[in-house]
This record gives C-alpha cells, structure tokens and sequence, in this order.
C-alpha cells in the first residue's frame, strides 16, 4: 500500500510540475535619466534584465528609482450583435394561410423591419465596444517596488515575477523561507 500512495502522490507531484507554466509580466523601470519597459527576463544582484521587442535592455540596481508590475494582456476582441448568415428557411415555415412564422407562430418580419433590427444592432455593436475597449485597456500594476535602500528583500521579491525565476524556482531557499515563517507561528 506504502509503494502505490508513493507511486500516486509522485506522479501527482510530476504532473503539477509539468503543468505549471510561465507567466511573463511587464515591468516598467524608471530610472533618473530614462523610463524602460519591457517583459521582466531576469534580476541578479546587480541588473535587472528587460526583453522589449526582442532586444535585452539591462539596467543597473543602484539606478532604479521604481519598478512597476503589470500583466500581459491578451488583445480585445470586440462582440457582434449582428447575426450574419442565418438560416431563416429553419427558423420560418409557411402556415396555413400562407404567411411565414415560427414554431410560436409569429410572423416573419419584412424587409423594412429587418433593415430597422440590422441598423439598430449596428449602432448598439459600436456603441458597446466603444466602451468595453478603454475598460479592457486598463492594466493595474500587480507589484511596485520602490529602491531607496537597495534592500535584497525587495530585489528577491522583484526576480519572483521573472522568467529566470519562474522557470529555475530556488525551492530550497523557499522551503527555508516557508520553514522561518512557520516556525515564528509556534507559541
């Protein structure tokens, strides 16, 4: 029974690890003499490292002044309330005396009205996605780091939302780390 839990609680252990994946974040840098952003490659005890449009940009600890973290956001996609291509000979049959209606029975509408619907679900379409496009452009910073005292705390928070970091976890010094705030809990 020992060798079946082991073998279960492992490959359920294998297959998180496999299924974690990483998350790049945007981290925009302001120095004295310049603002930098780009998605956060890597931070060591001297730089931090910016990938911005496929150039690495790296910047000195001692020259940031602040460090702002925000998410990548996917594209907007707008919506449509126009239906394009439908099928009106499923949706309306002929009835007895002759009129197209629907399974409720009401009539199909005539030119004028679908013309009417068609304009006035244009006007709605844009009018919505006027609206929801600066709503989704919105994107709040995650993380912001300020770098007076140059503290190593702040620079090992920092490297948690790089993708040197996310990909090559320091697991031991967190299992210390997570081991110092249990133990402080202990009466």
């Amino acid at each position: 029974m020992k060798k079946l839990s082991f073998t279960f609680a492992l490959l359920f252990t294998a297959g998180l690890a496999i299924a974690q994946s990483i998350k790049p974040y945007i981290a925009i840098v302001k120095t004295e003499k310049a603002k930098y952003k780009g998605i956060l490659q890597r931070v060591d005890s001297v730089k931090v490292v910016l990938n911005h449009d496929g150039t690495l940009i790296p910047v000195l600890l001692n020259e940031i002044k602040t460090v702002q973290i925000r998410t990548v956001k996917k594209g907007y996609e707008g919506f449509s309330l126009i239906k394009i291509g439908e099928d009106r000979a499923e949706e309306y049959k002929m009835d007895a005396s002759g009129k197209m209606v629907d399974k409720w029975g009401k009539e199909e509408p005539t030119f004028k009205e679908d013309v009417s619907a068609t304009v006035f679900s244009v006007i709605f379409t844009a009018i919505g996605n006027a609206i929801a496009l600066p709503i989704h452009a919105i994107n709040p910073n995650v993380a912001r780091f300020k770098f007076h005292d140059k503290a190593p705390k702040q620079v090992n928070e920092l490297s948690y939302y790089s993708i040197y970091y996310q990909a090559n976890p320091n697991t031991l010094a967190e299992l210390q780390q997570l081991k110092a705030i249990s133990g402080s809990f202990k009466p």
